[in-house]
């Protein structure tokens, strides 16, 4: 396994054949050579697109957690489009330039915007109590159909360490999300 993913995070994960594929995939992620984008369900309405450049360090409240600073722990750079808002939540594509341990939920939790179901980074459902209370009962039906972060590696684009090949490889929404997103739409037009 070249990469890993977070715990529930669902989508594209490489795996090479031979050690020579992987020293040669492993350097292409060291070397930030290789485009991944994500697909993920935020709390709130997002900015249009936006940049997030702060550093991650463990939390240390919570060593098995992560938070951001501006001084301490290592450079994390996170750009994220918003590509629908259905009130309360937003889908979101998201671009990792680095790849620390979980950068997109703990950058997004600094919005103010967790992921939806993040328990560790408050996009549980406590949160619905936040919101008003019209979007109450929509919100349980939502928690119905997904119970894990809302969070997939929908892309990975790089040039392939044999062939030389630019290669994209893609992963489509998962069926929870599509539930989701579904949800909204309906709840939207009515």
């Amino acid at each position: 396994i070249v990469h890993r993913l977070d715990k529930d995070t669902t989508g594209v994960i490489l795996v090479a054949k031979t050690d020579d594929a992987h020293v040669k995939m492993a350097k292409l992620f060291e070397n930030r050579e290789i485009r991944k984008i994500y697909k993920a369900i935020s709390w709130g309405k997002v900015e249009e697109q936006g940049r997030i450049d702060l550093n991650i360090c463990r939390n240390p409240a919570d060593r098995t957690l992560f938070t951001t600073s501006k001084t301490k722990g290592r450079d994390a750079l996170t750009i994220y489009k918003l590509d629908e808002y259905y009130p309360p939540l937003s889908l979101l594509s998201i671009g990792l330039k680095t790849g620390r341990t979980h950068q997109i939920r703990v950058h997004m939790k600094s919005l103010g915007h967790s992921i939806l179901c993040d328990e560790d980074y408050s996009g549980g459902k406590k949160r619905i109590k936040s919101f008003h209370s019209k979007y109450n009962q929509l919100l349980r039906r939502i928690f119905k159909k997904i119970n894990r972060v809302a969070l997939h590696a929908e892309l990975l684009e790089f040039i392939h360490p044999v062939t030389s090949q630019n290669t994209k490889i893609v992963a489509p929404l998962p069926g929870d999300m599509k539930d989701v997103l579904s949800i909204l739409r309906e709840y939207s037009e009515a």
